[in-house]
């Protein structure tokens, strides 16, 4: 993803929540959403959530990004390996830290849903993902 799909990204998301786009650009709220929706079909699109969640400053786009992931780690969960698991939680968890007090309230429920879902599936993987509360504790 380069920064050029980011705004495209953006603007779909703008279109999806608000029913307007900031870049000119018209699409449907249909097409928005089934475009959006893409980003939820294959586990390969991880990398490009991260990097939403990584450089936008749309609110709706890591939104977008914090459910597509959360999808993706529910639907794909058996196909990570353990490290992989870990990984991904240690990365939302680090998002969380550092980015959730300047994210709306939305977008920080969202990604707390994630590190529930990942905690939930990975509680018999790994004794990392049995000590969550140790970890939620440092952002105090």
């Amino acid at each position: 993803m380069d920064e050029a799909q980011l705004a495209q990204v953006e603007s779909l998301c703008e279109t999806l929540y608000t029913g307007t786009s900031s870049n000119g650009e018209s699409y449907s709220r249909e097409e928005a959403q089934s475009r959006l929706l893409s980003l939820q079909s294959n586990a390969s699109f991880i990398p490009q959530c991260q990097y939403i969640l990584d450089r936008s400053k749309s609110q709706y786009a890591l939104l977008v990004a914090s459910n597509s992931l959360t999808e993706l780690i529910t639907t794909h969960w058996n196909n990570f390996t353990i490290a992989q698991r870990i990984d991904i939680r240690n990365y939302v968890l680090g998002y969380l830290a550092n980015n959730g007090p300047t994210l709306q309230d939305f977008v920080t429920l969202s990604l707390i849903k994630l590190v529930c879902r990942i905690t939930k599936l990975g509680w018999f993987d790994d004794p990392t993902h049995r000590e969550l509360t140790e970890d939620v504790t440092k952002f105090l």
